[in-house]
């Protein structure tokens, strides 16, 4: 993937995102619907929590590495680019859920 491809991609997912965000802003009873999903549903919204926590773990600790010498450029540019993607996904896991919609 080049780096334009990777740029359009970006603001692609961005601009989905905000879209959802907006969605989310507008709904009244999402809060409501929210609540019940996630009683109903605790093993699922415990395992995407933690993911997304280990997600985030692994990119503080990238980018320490990084910092401490540890890892060069190349190695840091795919691993961060791997992990950003999985937040991404899993954000959109999230949103899903809570719009009850299946957006990609």
């Amino acid at each position: 993937m080049s780096k334009h491809e990777s740029k359009k991609d970006s603001i692609r997912i961005k601009e989905s995102l905000d879209d959802i965000v907006h969605k989310l802003e507008q709904d009244g009873s999402s809060s409501s619907s929210w609540g019940d999903y996630i009683a109903s549903n605790k093993e699922d919204w415990e395992n995407i929590k933690s993911q997304i926590q280990e997600r985030q773990r692994a990119l503080k600790q990238l980018v320490t590495d990084k910092k401490a010498g540890l890892v060069g450029i190349d190695e840091f540019e795919k691993k961060y680019r791997k992990l950003q993607d999985e937040l991404a996904e899993l954000e959109i896991a999230v949103y899903n859920r809570r719009l009850g919609t299946n957006v990609k």
